[in-house]
């Protein structure tokens, strides 16, 4: 069983890659892209490394340049909008790979199947997975944070410890929800679930601040950088909204319930007006009615997993985790307290929760069904049950994915709800990259947008690509 249950884990990975590159070959540009993009080709191309990133919900940018540097990194090798969202595939590869080797002791083989269906090929993961944004690299920080916290549930380790705090240093300059991890890592070792070997800590997490050094000079000369303009303290817990649409969506995280931009399918571009005609509203049916059912399969497994555990993980706050508990009472507790900390940031949040402000827990959101389906599938008369859903549930996610390839806005150029953006300049980034080229975009365009950090080239025929660096 343990080597077809093997050959089962392997064979999805390989499905997953295939999808995923689909997924990159299609990816198209939006405000979001141009900003990073300008921001890897100025540092490529100019040696300009600028110290912040992109604009936030809550008003001034992401602090520090990591982001200058992923993005740029690809561009070196290859000079293609696409390459930096190679990176992003080889973080979410490295994600389950990782998680997939640290939850295998844990694991029977039939859970480790459940892992790889329900995390490798959920819609969620794999919509994530095609394209540059700042949120799509931070499944490998969650994989890192169990990782470094299993590995450091009995004795504290230097380079356990060292790879935690600089996991946190580095997602904390790539995206605000890095607090999801923040907060748990908090929760954890105060309920001894952790160990912590502080020089290691202290070491990762200087060394990954460094780039927050040119960062905090230039907040001196320009505050706006780092000014939040949205929201208060607290906002969550006031309003309530905003708390439930955060835990909402790590319970639609498990499920096939996707939303906003994910569940825009236009089929005319790929396959002409008569078959958007027809699969339109199939494929709406299936992300929003048939998804939304879905989402209560999560939601039971959340609510076993919270009356079994929960009471003996939250009673007496004083006590810890007793050393003799076993690696999988270890995750119950890790999954209950990354919920509890969820909830405490979703509530203190100054802005609601959107759909990929929470992706560092998508590892939370899928074990609780992990560890209840495999309870299932113990079970003689419920086994063939769960092995028919995970069939079904495969065929519906390769279905969603093709949809998001060839039907959603960050997928196909143009059309319902597209990714349309009109420049009031022309830059060479944008012809060397191979931006207009893939999908034309109104250049030159008074009143209209441009990247926050890219210098502006005038208005006139497209600027001749070259090396050379770019006016400053």
């Amino acid at each position: 069983m343990t080597a077809r249950s093997a050959c089962w884990v392997w064979g999805f990975f390989g499905l997953g890659l295939l999808l995923s590159a689909l997924l990159v070959a299609r990816q198209q540009v939006g405000g979001d892209q141009l900003n990073l993009l300008a921001r890897g080709w100025l540092l490529v191309v100019d040696g300009r490394w600028i110290s912040y990133g992109n604009p936030t919900s809550a008003g001034g940018n992401a602090p520090g340049g990591v982001t200058s540097v992923l993005v740029a990194l690809p561009l070196y090798l290859w000079r293609d909008f696409r390459a930096p969202s190679l990176l992003v595939y080889l973080f979410h590869a490295l994600a389950f790979l990782l998680l997939d080797r640290t939850l295998k002791p844990i694991f029977s083989p039939r859970e480790r199947v459940l892992f790889a269906l329900l995390y490798w090929l959920s819609p969620w993961r794999l919509y994530y997975s095609g394209f540059l944004w700042n949120p799509n690299y931070l499944y490998l920080f969650g994989a890192v944070h169990l990782a470094t916290a299993l590995a450091q549930r009995r004795q504290a380790s230097f380079w356990a410890s060292f790879l935690h705090a600089a996991a946190l240093a580095l997602a904390f300059q790539i995206h605000a929800s890095f607090l999801l991890l923040a907060v748990a890592s908090v929760l954890l070792y105060l309920r001894g679930y952790l160990k912590v070997h502080w020089p290691g800590l202290l070491t990762g997490g200087v060394l990954a601040s460094l780039p927050l050094l040119p960062w905090a000079l230039d907040v001196l000369h320009n505050p706006a950088i780092a000014a939040p303009q949205k929201g208060f303290l607290g906002r969550g817990f006031l309003y309530v909204f905003p708390l439930l649409r955060g835990l909402l969506y790590l319970l639609r995280y498990a499920s096939l319930s996707v939303g906003g931009k994910m569940g825009f399918f236009d089929i005319s571009r790929a396959l002409g007006p008569a078959a958007d005609r027809v699969l339109r509203p199939l494929f709406f049916l299936l992300a929003e009615v048939v998804g939304g059912v879905t989402v209560l399969i999560p939601f039971a497994a959340w609510v076993r997993l919270l009356r079994k555990h929960g009471h003996q993980t939250w009673r007496r706050p004083w006590r810890r985790l007793p050393p003799l508990a076993s690696d999988r009472e270890w995750l119950r507790g890790y999954l209950i307290w990354a919920g509890t900390a969820a909830a405490l940031v979703f509530g203190l949040s100054p802005t609601t929760i959107m759909a990929w402000q929470a992706l560092l827990l998508f590892h939370v959101a899928v074990l609780p069904l992990v560890l209840w389906l495999g309870s299932l599938s113990r079970r003689p008369r419920r086994a063939p049950w769960v092995t028919r859903g995970m069939a079904l549930y495969l065929g519906l996610t390769v279905l969603l994915t093709l949809g998001f390839a060839f039907a959603t806005p960050n997928y196909r150029c143009g059309g319902t709800e597209g990714l349309d953006l009109a420049l009031r300049s022309d830059h060479p980034m944008l012809h060397e990259l191979q931006i207009v080229e893939t999908c034309p975009l109104p250049l030159n365009q008074p009143g209209t947008w441009w990247p926050d950090v890219l210098p502006e080239t005038g208005t006139g025929a497209p600027p001749q690509a070259r090396s050379s660096k770019t006016p400053r």
